[in-house]
C-alpha cells in the first residue's frame, strides 16, 4: 500500500477513535495506530496505567471489534520484568477488518436514525382523550367538524387533540444533523479505501519482543511494516501525521 493510502487508512482511525470514544480509548487507538501491534505491558507503560486496567481499555476495544488479541510464549528479555518464558498478550490493529467494522456500524447507525425518524413522524398526528385513538396528519382531514372547526373522533366523536411536540422535532433534528456532520468524514475517508488495496497485519513471527524500555527492535520500512524504528508525528485534531 502507498504512503498515501496508509495515511487515508490512518487516519480514519484517528477520526472513528475521535468521533466515538473517550480520551482513554483515543490514547489506546492512536497508539496501535502507529505501532500496528503492541504487547500489553508496553501498552500499559504508555496509557500510564495498571495493567489491569490497560487490558481492560483494550479488551472494550476488542469486544467492538476495532482491535484484535494474539498471544504467544515470549522468551526471557535481560533486565525485564519477566523473568521467565510467559504467555504474553498483544493487541493489534487489521486495517481490513477495521474498515469493514466502520462501515457496518455507519450503514446500522444510519439505519437506526432513520428508523427514529419515521417511527417519530409517524407518531405525530392527533390523539382521542378519550377512545386514545391516533390519527396522522392526513387522516383528520375528513374529520373536521364544520361547525366548530374541530377535529373530532370517527369512532367516539370525542374531540381530537394535537400531539405534535415541537421540542421533540427539534432535537430528533439536532440529531440528525449531528450525526450526519460526524458521519461526512468517516464517509469520506470509507469511500476513500475503496481505491486502495489495504495490508494484512505484519506477521506475527516478524514481531520482534520488546525490551525493558519497551521499544522493539524493528524498523519501520515504507509500506508501513511496524517496529519501533520510526515513529508517526501526532497531530492533537485528528491523531495522525
Amino acid at each position: 500500500m502507498s504512503q498515501d493510502g496508509l495515511h487515508i487508512v490512518r487516519q480514519l482511525v484517528a477520526v472513528v477513535a475521535r468521533t466515538f470514544y473517550r480520551d482513554e480509548y483515543v490514547i489506546a487507538l492512536d497508539y496501535l495506530n502507529q505501532h500496528e501491534i503492541a504487547r500489553i505491558d508496553v501498552l500499559s507503560k504508555h496509557l500510564r496505567v495498571v495493567y489491569r486496567e490497560a487490558y481492560r481499555i483494550y479488551k472494550e476495544l476488542e469486544k467492538h471489534k476495532l482491535v484484535q488479541t494474539i498471544t504467544r510464549q515470549d522468551p526471557v528479555v535481560l533486565n525485564s520484568p519477566f523473568q521467565r518464558a510467559t504467555k504474553s498478550v498483544y493487541f493489534y490493529l487489521d486495517y481490513r477488518k477495521f474498515v469493514d467494522v466502520v462501515k457496518w456500524r455507519i450503514w446500522k447507525l444510519q439505519g437506526q436514525v432513520q428508523l427514529r425518524t419515521e417511527k417519530e413522524q409517524k407518531n405525530v398526528g392527533y390523539d382521542c382523550p378519550d377512545c386514545k385513538k391516533h390519527f396522522n396528519k392526513m387522516e383528520v382531514l375528513s374529520l373536521m367538524d364544520p361547525f366548530t372547526g374541530m377535529f373530532k373522533c370517527d369512532y367516539c366523536g370525542g374531540e381530537l387533540v394535537d400531539n405534535t411536540v415541537l421540542e421533540m422535532e427539534l432535537q430528533t433534528r439536532k440529531e440528525l444533523t449531528r450525526f450526519t456532520m460526524q458521519s461526512k468524514v468517516i464517509l469520506t475517508l470509507l469511500k476513500k479505501t475503496d481505491d486502495i488495496t489495504l495490508p494484512p497485519p505484519t506477521p506475527f513471527s516478524e514481531v520482534p519482543v520488546p525490551n525493558p524500555s519497551g521499544d522493539m527492535d524493528g524498523k519501520v520500512d515504507d509500506a508501513g511494516k511496524l517496529g519501533a524504528g520510526k515513529e508517526l508525528g501526532v497531530a492533537r485534531d485528528t491523531g495522525v501525521a
